[in-house]
C-alpha cells in the first residue's frame, strides 16, 4: 500500500470488506439480478434455502461410487431447479447388518436450460435473503405513496377488528375487567 493511503477514507463496501472479510452487494446489484431470475430462484433466495426431497419423498439412490469408495446420491431443489445437493454415503457392514452414514453433502449450482443462473455474477458481492425480499417487496409496491399504503393498512385493521367483534382495543379492556372479577 501507497504511504498516506490508509489514512483516506474507505467505501461502504471497503470498510464491510475490512471488518467481515465479505462485502454486500448493492441495492442496484440485488435490483438487477431480481429483475433477470424467475420467481423460483427469488423464492429460493428469499426463504434463504432450497427445498431438496426427503428420503422417505424420494427414495435413496445413488448414482455413482468415487474415488474413495463413497456412494454419491444427488437431489435437485424442487423448487428452482438450479441446486444440486451432493451426499456422500458410506455403508458400513455391522453386526451382520449394513448401516448408512452420510460423510458430507454440499450443494452444486447449475445452469438453467435458458442460461439461467442461481448465483450472481462474480464481482457483485453476497445478496442475503434480506436483500432479495426488500428488492421483491420494493419492486411490487413500486407505484403507490407511503401515504395511500399507510391508509389502507388503517382499513384493514378497522375491518379485521369489526370482523373480530369490536374496536381493536375493547376486547383487551372487557378481559382486563373479567380478570378483576
Amino acid at each position: 500500500m501507497a504511504e498516506g493511503q490508509s489514512d483516506l477514507p474507505k467505501s461502504i463496501q471497503g470498510e464491510q470488506l475490512e471488518e467481515t472479510g465479505i462485502v454486500r452487494a448493492s441495492d442496484e446489484d440485488v435490483d438487477l439480478y431480481v429483475d433477470r431470475v424467475s420467481d423460483e430462484v427469488l423464492a429460493c433466495r428469499e426463504r434463504g434455502r432450497h427445498l431438496f426431497p426427503t428420503i422417505r419423498q424420494a427414495g435413496i439412490h445413488f448414482t455413482e461410487v468415487d474415488d474413495e469408495g463413497l456412494f454419491v446420491r444427488r437431489l435437485t431443489c424442487t423448487c428452482c431447479q438450479l441446486a444440486v445437493k451432493v451426499e456422500r454415503w458410506e455403508g458400513v457392514r455391522q453386526r451382520g447388518r449394513t448401516r448408512f452414514h452420510r460423510v458430507a453433502s454440499n450443494l452444486e449450482y447449475r445452469t438453467g436450460p435458458d442460461g439461467q443462473s442461481y448465483l450472481a455474477e462474480t464481482g457483485r458481492g453476497r445478496m442475503t435473503p434480506r436483500q432479495i425480499g426488500d428488492s421483491v417487496a420494493s419492486k411490487a409496491l413500486s407505484g403507490q405513496t407511503l401515504a395511500a399504503l399507510r391508509k389502507a393498512a388503517k382499513e384493514a385493521a378497522r375491518e379485521a377488528a369489526k370482523e373480530a367483534g369490536g374496536a381493536p382495543g375493547r376486547k383487551r379492556a372487557s378481559r382486563a375487567t373479567n380478570e378483576a372479577d
